[in-house]
């Protein structure tokens, strides 16, 4: 009976411990989190750059000399550039993101992120500045402005406005 414990049962322990600490492969999901994480700030670029691109043509509106600020001028520069380096990052990254090597995959998906979304977030604000400067200049210049749309929940904007109450 000690012969056929130590034939069969041994093995039989040995094989299910060892199949319990098999690792799963999971480098296909982690490179699919990848490309995921990859696509979402390829989109948020890309609507970055159409709001970028929409300040450009309001600036175009206006006369030449009427932003003249070479602060806003700076910052929409620095916010262009931090456009194209996003394009950049997700470019190298992309074609990083064939790796076979889940260690790398890691380092991939976290540099990814802390670069880009401090980029992404950088140039959010910037372009929020330079469209503060440029609606200051609109109204300034009396440009014709669109009033934001009305949502259900908000009462309608007036169309004209009051004399300020002193």
């Amino acid at each position: 009976m000690n012969n056929f414990r130590a034939f069969v049962l041994f093995p039989l322990l040995a094989l299910i411990a060892a199949s319990g600490c098999e690792k799963t492969n999971d480098v296909p999901r982690l490179r699919d989190e990848v490309l995921a994480t990859i696509k979402n700030y390829q989109q948020r670029v890309d609507e970055l750059q159409h709001r970028a691109d929409e300040i450009a043509r309001r600036a175009n509106t206006l006369p030449p000399d009427a932003l003249n600020s070479a602060d806003a001028q700076r910052v929409f520069r620095k916010a262009l550039g931090k456009l194209a380096e996003a394009r950049r990052d997700l470019q190298q990254t992309q074609s990083s993101a064939t790796s076979n090597r889940r260690e790398e995959l890691d380092k991939l998906m976290d540099s990814l992120r802390e670069r880009l979304e401090d980029e992404v977030v950088e140039t959010t604000s910037e372009l929020a500045a330079v469209e503060s400067w440029v609606a200051t200049v609109e109204l300034r210049q009396g440009a014709p402005r669109t009033p934001p749309a009305a949502t259900d929940d908000a009462p309608p904007v007036p169309s004209g406005s009051a004399d300020p109450i002193r």
